[in-house]
């Protein structure tokens, strides 16, 4: 039985918080496109595996700890949103962040083929509404 949009988003976001590349690499599509928080601030996606695993090195060398905890999962056809609970330490700086976002992903084939962060969770909803 092939598995859904959610199981695929949420095995996701369980890969990027346990650092396992590999897995999702295989939640990903080769030519995803990835917009995080960081990639809006500088104008330029992650593109394909390559630019998943350069998120992940970014994200490692910014924060010296960084997880999104999912809180909700909503579906509507391709798209998924996850409302989730963001919590990092920044490096260096160790300013502490606990606070509520919103990610929009694209599902096709069942691999995730775009990824739009939100710092308001509502606007991220906005998405399947």
């Amino acid at each position: 039985m092939p598995e859904g949009n959610v199981e695929v988003v949420r095995r996701g976001f369980d890969a990027f918080n346990a650092r396992h590349v590999d897995e999702l690499l295989a939640t990903s599509a080769a030519d995803s496109e990835w917009m995080p928080f960081r990639a809006q601030l500088e104008g330029t996606p992650y593109r394909g595996h390559e630019g998943v695993r350069r998120f992940v090195r970014d994200m490692d060398e910014d924060w010296d700890e960084f997880r999104i905890e999912p809180v909700e999962f909503h579906e509507a056809g391709d798209l998924v949103v996850v409302i989730g609970r963001v919590k990092a330490v920044g490096g260096g700086s160790g300013v502490n962040i606990d606070s509520l976002a919103g990610f929009v992903l694209e599902v096709h084939g069942g691999l995730i083929t775009r990824l739009t962060s939100h710092s308001d969770p509502e606007a991220a909803l906005e998405a399947i509404r």
